[in-house]
């Protein structure tokens, strides 16, 4: 089975950026290999690690690189990606995502007095038309829309019946309990959304990122056999690899060497963020 090179999936990319200038010369060359846009670089980048995902743009390009070139450049790539996402711009970009994730407070709650007078302006206006309809319509067939209106009238009355139980003490009680549950569970979210996007600080994300490809890229079986079938597609030979996912079939196909290059980077970035 052809090897595809896998680039460490938090690094997602080849990119060799400080503060927006492009400082390696040996990453500008893989940049224009990939045709990716510095730009666009940063963007996917950001993207990745704030899904987290892990996609990977123009794979195929990096087939012929060597075992050893694949490692380095993990290197490359890694040191440049930590400089990126401790600059201002990511940080920026950062804070106007914590702002665009921050839960939504519950809107205001309508009492008994609110909800009445919109309840009567409702019954008002649908009278109006009605009515409006009834004198539109030849005189044979306006008969009809009385017993409607007359309805409505009705209705329009009942709402300041003193024995309408929609609007009492007691239903506004009701709705405050239920305003205040809601604002308790807006409040209890706001707390963990502090924990897990304060400001300033893309740490916790970052950490969610490495972890998550940390966990993935576990326990890869290096050794399962595959084997091309009828239609020239490579398979596992194994069904329990044929069903795994796409991430895990990734990091078989980069290899152990690549892999566990990445890992380590990987472990020693996330130790340094503790």
């Amino acid at each position: 089975m052809k090897k595809i090179i896998f680039i460490l999936p938090f690094i997602v990319l080849v990119l060799g950026f400080t503060a927006g200038h492009i400082v390696d010369e040996n990453l500008q060359i893989l940049l224009k290999q990939f045709k990716i846009e510095e730009a666009t670089a940063k963007s996917d980048v950001f993207y990745s690690v704030s899904g987290p995902s892990f996609y990977i743009p123009n794979v195929k390009v990096l087939k012929d690189l060597t075992i050893g070139d694949r490692v380095s450049t993990i290197a490359s790539i890694g040191k440049n990606v930590k400089e990126f996402v401790s600059s201002r711009e990511f940080i920026s970009k950062y804070n106007q995502l914590r702002e665009d994730r921050k839960p939504t407070p519950p809107e205001a709650p309508k009492y008994s007095a609110q909800l009445k007078e919109e309840q009567k302006e409702s019954l008002k206006n649908s009278i109006a038309e009605t009515e409006k309809s009834k004198a539109q319509m030849p005189k044979d067939q306006q008969a009809m829309f009385d017993e409607i209106i007359t309805a409505l009238k009705q209705q329009l009355k009942d709402i300041d019946d003193p024995e309408n139980t929609m609007f009492t003490p007691e239903m506004d009680g009701y709705i405050k309990q239920s305003y205040d549950m809601q604002m308790d569970e807006y409040n209890k979210s706001v707390a963990e959304w502090e924990i897990e996007y304060p400001a300033n600080n893309p740490k916790p994300m970052i950490k969610t990122w490495i972890n998550t490809f940390l966990k993935n890229s576990l326990n890869i079986n290096y050794n399962a056999k595959t084997v091309k079938n009828n239609d020239g597609k490579i398979k596992f030979v194994d069904q329990e690899y044929e069903s795994k996912d796409g991430q895990w079939k990734l990091y078989y196909r980069a290899g152990k060497e690549t892999v566990t290059a990445a890992r380590t980077f990987a472990q020693n970035w996330l130790n340094e963020l503790k």
